[in-house]
């Protein structure tokens, strides 16, 4: 059977599962029939809620790299050139010498806010350079490093994207294409809601938590166990 799908084609799958009378849309764009409207409308919020559900699904992981300079110890979203941030994922920076290359890299830990403000910005301490070892995110998640560095240093770390609606009938959901049903299921929660149909919202809430539970499977770190120290 077809699991991958776009937006069109989830709408398309949500008023069948439905039942909602009528033509089936060939396109979201400009609709003026209001029932493609809160089909619509209800597979975004189900796809944003999806999302939204936790901070750290993998499909929403993604990388990113900026090169410092000499003397400057914080840096914005933008000038790092981030346009879909929502978390950092603290437990993977690291750092190499810009001009020496990779073999000069080296591992960073994670500083609460206020514990590198007070390490790092204060007194003198905010003039002295060296290779920073440590850093941290601010109220507005610009990175701050520990020590100011002392020449170009090329820091790497991954984060997590923002939740993002659908919008073009092509747009497809990030997640592996093989839980796409599960936004059509938590879809027909809203649908069974707001037409008062339980047989339908019963459906979707049993459907949508198998899907769940197998995307928490596949799309969740989980952590192991070592033996026993004695």
């Amino acid at each position: 059977p077809r699991t991958l799908m776009n937006y069109l084609q989830l709408v398309q799958r949500l008023k069948r599962k439905c039942r909602v009378s009528g033509a089936m849309p060939v396109t979201l764009q400009n609709t003026q029939n209001e029932e493609v409207n809160r089909l619509s409308d209800w597979i975004n919020e189900a796809w944003m809620a999806i999302q939204r559900q936790r901070t750290d699904w993998r499909w929403m992981r993604t990388s990113m790299s900026f090169t410092t300079v000499e003397g400057q110890a914080s840096y914005t979203l933008a000038q790092i050139g981030i346009t879909d941030f929502g978390n950092w994922a603290t437990d993977t920076f690291r750092n190499y010498a810009t001009s020496a290359g990779i073999q000069s890299e080296i591992f960073m830990d994670y500083l609460a806010y206020d514990v590198w403000r007070n390490s790092y910005q204060f007194g003198a301490l905010r003039n002295s350079k060296s290779r920073p070892i440590q850093f941290t995110y601010d109220p507005v998640f610009s990175v701050g490093l520990g020590p100011v560095p002392v020449e170009g240093y090329t820091v790497i770390g991954d984060y997590y994207r923002v939740a993002t609606e659908l919008s073009a009938d092509a747009d497809t959901p990030a997640m592996p294409s093989q839980f796409h049903m599960a936004i059509v299921y938590r879809a027909m929660m809203f649908y069974g809601v707001s037409e008062a149909s339980p047989e339908v919202y019963q459906e979707g809430k049993d459907e949508f938590q198998k899907l769940l539970g197998d995307i928490s499977k596949q799309q969740l770190s989980h952590f192991e166990f070592g033996p026993a120290l004695v």
